[in-house]
């Protein structure tokens, strides 16, 4: 049997720019290759060297039909002229870095009064990370977030006012982190990696080594930067992206134990800054990926943000107000980004056989076509006799 699929809006996510959100009407990317072409005169024969990879453009246009459509066009004509670069969500394209090249507010006064168009043209700013890494860490470069959590980190970790054994402990703990992240970094490295970044990679790992170096603050911090920058770069593909990101923080999931005071806040502070830091990886790649099922979606949601709300609360134990706030305020914009996303997709449907199923029965049941039993048996485990438990779950139909 024969099903008829809509593809309006399917792939389709809603757009902002810098949190600034907006209904986008058109929406292409420019890209290619450089090349030095060679044309001879009075001969046959040309020539081309590749450059590399041109730089990406992204052109949209968008447009704003609400009461408070001034308002809004003004909202994002301010984030388009902000400093720096920021993240947009493009509709097609998922998040990436960019930096606005240019904005264009038309209102077209007698002939459509109370709209408002917008034409945007963005390029992609991969700006060169710490220690000389091509790829970025969004939040690293444009969120607030990470500026907080680098000066509460700064502030509180102090490994050389404490008395041993404990300050062993506390510098053992920071080399042990950044050891994680220099071995993924160098484990992700593509083969043909710049001399640069294999050096930027030795520095981390001597940090990671060196008692004296590991005991100061800027030193620790650049390394875990430059290491979650490596890792951003190195990775492409957003579903592994994310993976990598959640082993990390995990590896931070530790209560320090050592005494109150300068000790535990220390100890605290660097578990603190690499989670932080792997939370925003795993934020941006969650946003980059593309989903089949609305339940992908909201579980790679609710991984984000149980790693948020735990250092939101720690930060409120410690009564760390700008983390906290900071914490909150990343975790709300997330989570409506992914809320947009995640609602767009296809829902689930579970269905109630009040006993085992045959899985072509099942398929015929839901979707009227039993030709669709293979999607539900990625699933639905299929018993020995081969049937469905009482309850099987599948995607809604359309």
């Amino acid at each position: 049997m024969s099903r008829q699929n809509c593809a309006i809006g399917k792939d389709y996510v809603p757009a902002s720019f810098k949190g600034v959100q907006f209904y986008c009407t058109e929406a292409d990317v420019e890209g290619g290759r450089r090349g030095a072409e060679g044309e001879f005169p009075f001969g046959e024969q040309t020539a081309y060297a590749d450059l590399g990879r041109k730089i990406r453009v992204y052109n949209l246009t968008a447009m704003f039909r609400e009461d408070d459509h001034v308002s809004d066009s003004s909202a994002l004509f301010a984030a388009c002229e902000s400093p720096g670069p920021g993240i947009l969500v493009h509709p097609t394209c998922g998040a990436v870095m960019v930096a606005c090249r240019k904005i264009k507010l038309t209102d077209k006064i007698e002939d459509e009064a109370g709209q408002t168009y917008a034409e945007m043209e963005f390029v992609e700013a991969n700006t060169m990370g710490l220690g000389g890494f091509g790829g970025s860490l969004f939040g690293i470069i444009s969120s607030g977030l990470s500026t907080t959590s680098r000066d509460s980190f700064i502030r509180d970790y102090r490994p050389t006012l404490v008395s041993q054994p404990w300050r062993t402990d506390i510098i053992d703990r920071a080399q042990s982190l950044i050891d994680s992240v220099a071995t993924t970094a160098i484990q992700t490295m593509p083969a043909d990696a710049t001399a640069q970044k294999r050096r930027d990679a030795l520095r981390m790992q001597e940090v990671a080594q060196d008692d004296g170096l590991a005991a100061s603050a800027g030193n620790v911090d650049k390394a875990l930067t430059t290491g979650f920058i490596a890792i951003t770069d190195n990775v492409q593909d957003p579903a592994t992206k994310f993976r990598t990101m959640k082993r990390l923080a995990n590896a931070a999931s530790h209560i320090s134990t050592l005494p109150a005071g300068v000790a535990e806040e220390s100890e605290e502070a660097v578990l603190s800054r690499h989670r932080v830091l792997a939370a925003i990886g795993m934020a941006e790649a969650a946003m980059a990926q593309k989903y089949g099922y609305v339940d992908e979606a909201l579980a790679a949601m609710d991984a984000v943000l149980a790693v948020l709300d735990d250092e939101a609360q720690v930060a409120y134990d410690n009564c760390d107000n700008p983390l906290f706030l900071e914490l909150r305020k990343y975790a709300t914009e997330f989570n409506k980004m992914m809320n947009d996303l995640a609602y767009r997709l296809p829902s689930l449907v579970a269905v109630d056989f009040m006993g085992g199923v045959h899985p072509l029965v099942a398929a015929y049941a839901i979707y009227k076509d039993a030709k669709r039993h293979r999607e539900l048996e990625l699933r639905n485990k299929v018993d020995p006799n081969g049937r469905f438990s009482p309850i099987v779950v599948g995607v809604a139909p359309a």
